[in-house]
């Protein structure tokens, strides 16, 4: 297997998969803008070679997010190279968090079968206001900080689909969404409610995303998420993604 492709694709269809509101292409370094509400759609990516010098140019994307009045966030790769992270740490960035980005391939494991005994649903394309207001209530966001990351949604350009599962009184509580790319299943926003947690509805909402994925054409899936979250990558390991290809972490001042 090419990883360095492997790793190419998979990072095009998150980016794909959860899209910002703005975006400024800047000598190889992507600069995303959505609100403030999620650091991923609020940072700086390299996605190519640059030219110009690293001062400057970190110096350029400071200035865009002080004009946005958000705090400068870099988003750096394990597999990238190593000066960014070093110029950040230098000029003050601290560093938060690192993601895993687990990979499924569908030929060697397949989507694990439904949970009859959940109440299922797929939702196509877009999804409902009762999805959108479990998904607050589920994250414990409020209406406006909703309404902020739920803007993104409507920038999505590729298929998506969004999962609910709901518990014995019929309300939703776990939902999570997935969308294709080039063949490549993205899973994203996958909450459930702590109070319904080890009943398998994370489990049944992801699987049926899975299969949904597989019948729509993709052959492989990913998903990020954050690596002290043991408890879920425990799920996603047990679901099939058992290939960690690479990590990342933020530097923000």
């Amino acid at each position: 297997m090419d990883m360095p492709k492997l790793h190419a694709e998979v990072e095009e269809t998150c980016m794909n998969a959860w899209p910002a509101l703005k975006e400024i292409f800047y000598d190889g370094w992507l600069i995303r803008l959505a609100n403030g509400q999620t650091r991923r759609t609020n940072s700086v990516n390299v996605i190519g070679k640059s030219a110009r010098a690293l001062a400057d140019k970190i110096a350029y994307c400071e200035d865009i997010y002080r004009s946005h009045g958000q705090p400068p966030y870099f988003r750096i790769l394990s597999t990238g190279a190593k000066e960014l992270d070093g110029a950040l740490a230098s000029r003050g960035y601290r560093r938060e968090d690192e993601t895993c980005t687990l990979f499924m391939n569908f030929r060697t494991h397949r989507p694990p079968a439904l949970d009859g005994s959940v109440a299922l649903d797929i939702l196509e394309g877009r999804p409902s206001a009762e999805w959108l207001t479990a998904h607050n209530r589920l994250s414990r966001r409020s209406s406006e900080e909703g309404r902020a990351l739920h803007a993104v949604l409507d920038m999505l350009a590729i298929p998506a689909f969004f999962g609910e599962a709901r518990d014995a009184d019929g309300e939703i509580a776990s939902v999570a969404f997935g969308a294709i790319h080039e063949r490549m299943l993205c899973l994203q926003w996958v909450v459930t409610d702590p109070e319904q947690r080890r009943r398998g509805l994370s489990r049944a909402t992801l699987s049926a995303l899975l299969r949904r994925g597989q019948e729509m054409g993709a052959t492989a899936a990913c998903l990020q998420v954050v690596a002290t979250n043991a408890s879920a990558i425990r799920l996603y390991e047990s679901l099939g993604f058992r290939c960690e290809l690479y990590r990342y972490h933020y530097r923000v001042r």
